[in-house]
């Protein structure tokens, strides 16, 4: 079997998976899901199949592979690589070491106890933040030696290369504060900028002296991103897999430290490809409303789009066709996956609020169903899909805010996008549309209607020449019923399906 590798070509950035293309039809589990193999089997997979996903994204902890100093344990990503091959899944591992969303809580308990050798980070005020500091040589060391046996490891047990990508720690950067003010930190930023970023953006002199009011955010920036270079570049020399690190967006009230300063947001992404280059992309968490507007941040500088973590609400039916069809993603990935559709008590309203989440983003209401049938859907028709992506011949939309409808175009017509209203019940309108021959179009989502346009300055009119109902299977068209009539129309409803439609030019 060949190894996952990344291949890009222009604007196309294609994930392999033994060599051909594979899109990521995934979830992602909740934190501590993975840390138990009893609980995978009997809480998280059974509920994973109704689904309909290709790949889970699961934790693999510092804390529980390595409990005793240069000690490791593998029977957990071991477990779960062997139950994943058991359910015909591939894997992506979330590896949890250093930081997670902005704190050091899975580090081991040898590493919380020696505060002395492996430092954490002070606010301005002096007082302790739960973080190990990225100006913690001994810290990073020792993390990129665990992180270097797992990868080690994985090239050596995973021999199925079920394993696709592995994320390298989760939600980087400084909670509460807009830098790190611990002792080796202060000296750290009173001195000159480092050559290297110097040299980057052509300054000189302080941080302060070279980049203002900016300059707490990007020393922070500067040193989580030479700090995970360190610990990717050291797994990738063993197994070069693709690894990737994601994102707490930036949100309200938009100051450093509100969500974690320093992380890899899109403002700084060539911070971060600049002096982390053993990271292939950059992923956001995408908790916030305007979906594609994430999106197209995330497509910057030929960036790759995976999205590894999406509100687990109903609009995942929709958001998954726009970020394949129109932003060309690598896959698409709500979070929590194996509560999606469930009913049960609403998420802690103070939690999600101290996290800058709306309770909304975890509205599950027949989420898993929606979910299951748009995976199901486009699970069918990978090799179309992957064919397609990156070209004018494809494009993916979903309702944005306020947003009735839209024009999409190609190159012999343009289609009218008329959104159905919104419904508490029923996910967002959403959709894709491959041009697969200059008079013959597939169209697939839910929740929208089409008309069918001349181009400007055409004086022809657009008539149809055939609508037929169908599905893929294993990437094989299965026509059902024929349209006519006064069944003419291209129209989807709630439940994700699929038309090819003919078209012709009159004058």
């Amino acid at each position: 079997m060949q190894i996952p590798t990344l291949e890009i070509t222009g604007k196309k950035a294609t994930l392999l998976s033994d060599g051909k293309p594979f899109l990521m039809l995934a979830g992602e589990a909740h934190n501590s899901s993975g840390s138990s193999l009893t609980y995978m089997k009997e809480s998280v997979w059974p509920y994973l199949r109704p689904l309909n996903l290709n790949t889970l994204v699961v934790t693999v902890t510092w804390e529980l592979l390595e409990p005793v100093p240069g000690e490791f344990d593998f029977s957990l990503p071991d477990g779960l690589i062997q139950q994943a091959e058991e359910e015909g899944v591939k894997l992506v591992f979330l590896w949890f070491g250093l930081w997670k969303n902005g704190m050091s809580t899975y580090v081991p308990d040898w590493v919380k106890q020696d505060r002395g050798t492996y430092f954490f980070m002070r606010d301005r005020w002096g007082k302790p933040v739960n973080a190990v500091s990225p100006l913690c040589q001994a810290g990073v060391e020792r993390d990129a030696a665990a992180f270097t046996a797992l990868m080690s490891h994985l090239k050596e047990f995973d021999v199925n290369r079920t394993v696709l990508m592995v994320q390298v720690e989760n939600e980087m950067g400084l909670l509460g504060d807009c830098r790190d003010f611990s002792p080796a930190a202060e000296k750290a930023y009173a001195e000159a900028v480092p050559t290297d970023a110097a040299d980057f953006c052509g300054v000189n002199g302080t941080w302060d002296e070279a980049f203002g009011e900016e300059a707490p955010e990007l020393f922070m920036t500067y040193h989580y991103a030479k700090a995970t270079q360190q610990i990717a570049a050291a797994g990738k020399a063993v197994y070069p897999i693709p690894l990737y690190v994601n994102a707490w967006l930036e949100q309200h009230p938009w100051t450093p430290g509100t969500s974690p300063a320093g992380g890899p947001i899109a403002r700084h992404m060539d911070w971060w490809k600049q002096f982390a280059p053993a990271v292939d992309f950059q992923s956001p968490d995408i908790y916030l409303p305007d979906f594609e507007a994430v999106c197209r941040e995330y497509t910057a500088m030929g960036n790759p789009l995976f999205i590894p973590e999406a509100r687990p609400s109903q609009d995942s039916a929709s958001n998954v066709f726009s970020a394949v069809g129109k932003f060309g993603a690598l896959g698409f990935s709500p979070f929590a996956i194996e509560t999606v559709g469930k009913e049960g008590p609403s998420p802690d309203k103070s939690l999600l609020g101290g996290l800058n989440i709306m309770a909304e983003a975890f509205n599950h209401y027949r989420s898993g169903e929606y979910l299951g049938l748009s995976y199901r859907l486009l699970g069918g028709m990978t090799e179309l899909l992957c064919k397609y992506r990156c070209t004018s011949h494809m494009m993916g939309f979903t309702r944005g805010i306020d947003e009735v409808g839209g024009l999409v175009k190609f190159s012999k017509y343009d289609f009218r996008i008329d959104y159905m209203p919104n419904s508490v019940e029923s996910p967002k309108g959403g959709g894709l549309i491959i041009e697969l021959s200059d008079d013959e179009f597939l169209f697939c989502g839910l929740n929208y209607h089409v008309t069918p346009l001349p181009k400007n300055n055409d004086p022809s009119h657009v008539e149809y020449v055939s609508i037929t109902e169908g599905r893929y299977e294993n990437n094989v068209w299965i026509p059902e019923r024929q349209l006519n009539g006064d069944e003419f129309r291209i129209m989807f409803r709630e439940k994700p399906s699929v038309l090819r439609c003919r078209f012709l030019r009159c004058r």
